[in-house]
């Protein structure tokens, strides 16, 4: 089922409720045997309530709604999007892209030393470093591409209809940002991501899950060429 429906079936069961107990409250007003005006007017003001509550009801299960959804695809530590997020935004845009036919670029990123860094400095300075990932991925990128943390040390970004076709240029660009990061940063390891990028072809498509895989695999040779320890 999906959200929506979810939320419209709630929100049917909540106005019977409320329904059911109007009918109930009128029923009683009836055994009561009022005078005629009396009654005119409780019935008047029951239906004003029974507005007024309703859209009251409506209004904040829909903003709980939003928020459960919201939670339900945002990573807790970093803010982005989780892989959950991801895919479902991703899966949209590349309907999208089939349709209009541009180009999107995917990069797999993964923090290099995590292990390392949890293991020597501790877990707490593993999620600092980590979320450091995430502020460099959203100052390397534009506000209406999607990043993601897809979990662990691993990150995603879907660059839609970027300025620079070519993918070094834009993985120099964020390279360049981690730079600045280690020359600010007062830490006792350097920040380093290892990057692999796929491209979306509108006379080629292919899936997200071919888009991955490919970047993923291109990020892991990137990687082996590195050092393992972050600390030199």
């Amino acid at each position: 089922m999906s959200g929506n429906a979810f939320v419209k079936k709630i929100e049917s069961f909540g106005l019977i409720i409320i329904s059911t107990g109007i009918a109930l409250i009128y029923w009683r007003i009836e055994s009561l045997q009022l005078a005629e005006s009396s009654t005119r007017w409780i019935t008047f003001f029951l239906f004003i309530g029974y507005g007024v509550f309703t859209q009251y009801f409506i209004n904040a299960y829909r903003r709980m709604a939003a928020e459960i959804v919201a939670l339900s695809i945002t990573d807790s530590l970093t803010g982005l999007h989780n892989r959950r997020g991801f895919l479902a935004l991703a899966e949209q845009q590349l309907k999208l892209l089939r349709r209009t036919k541009r180009v999107m670029l995917l990069f797999f990123a993964d923090l290099d030393g995590l292990k390392w860094i949890n293991d020597t400095l501790g877990h707490e300075e593993g999620d600092r470093a980590l979320k450091d990932v995430a502020s460099v991925l959203q100052e390397t990128f534009r506000s209406s591409d999607i990043i993601a943390r897809m979990g662990g040390d691993e990150f995603t970004v879907l660059a839609l209809d970027p300025d620079e076709i070519n993918p070094e240029i834009i993985i120099n660009r964020l390279q360049a940002r981690v730079d600045a990061h280690n020359n600010q940063a007062n830490r006792k390891y350097k920040l380093s991501i290892s990057v692999g990028c796929s491209s979306y072809d509108p006379e080629n498509p292919s899936s997200i899950d071919k888009l991955m895989a490919s970047a993923d695999y291109l990020m892991y040779e990137q990687k082996k060429n590195k050092k393992t320890r972050p600390d030199g």
